[in-house]
């Protein structure tokens, strides 16, 4: 199933004791085991980096853990139809923010149905589900086969 990761499953990830924590660690993980392939626009990285330095990371420290999370995703640039489509967005659901509406133009334009994250603002959004991480392992992981128990003689 192809999703989009929200930022926050990043930050949650390598945040302090939040009820979101482990569960986004959970994606990380998988993420950089190869076992989950998710996808984000060039933005969510640049999101991400605003806010390492925010926290007060130095430049180095917010160069090589914005390059791992690059590493995790499947990258598509945000150009101009997709800030029309934001723009479009954020006039349409008042309760979107600028940024989380770069990331459903960047899902709906690339027919990404599913978005991973906490944040219910992405509630409501035609075309759009959201998926708390809570329950992203469990709906994301490949099962693996069942053996098929033939028996010979």
């Amino acid at each position: 199933m192809r999703f989009l990761y929200d930022t926050s499953i990043f930050v949650y990830a390598r945040g302090t004791e939040h009820e979101h924590r482990e569960p986004c660690r959970a994606l990380v993980r998988l993420a950089a085991q190869g076992v989950l392939a998710g996808e984000a626009s060039v933005e969510l990285i640049g999101e991400y980096a605003h806010i390492l330095r925010w926290r007060g990371l130095d430049g180095t420290r917010v160069r090589e853990q914005a390059r791992d999370v690059a590493g995790l995703c499947l990258l598509h640039d945000f150009g101009e139809d997709d800030l029309r489509l934001a723009l479009n967005l954020v006039a349409t659901h008042p309760s979107l923010r600028v940024r989380d509406a770069v990331h459903v133009a960047t899902a709906l334009r690339r027919g990404i149905s599913v978005i991973v994250s906490p944040d219910r603002d992405f509630d409501g959004i035609a075309g759009l589900e959201r998926l708390d991480p809570r329950d992203a392992v469990r709906r994301l992981v490949p099962k693996p086969r069942e053996r098929n128990q033939c028996s010979t003689a």
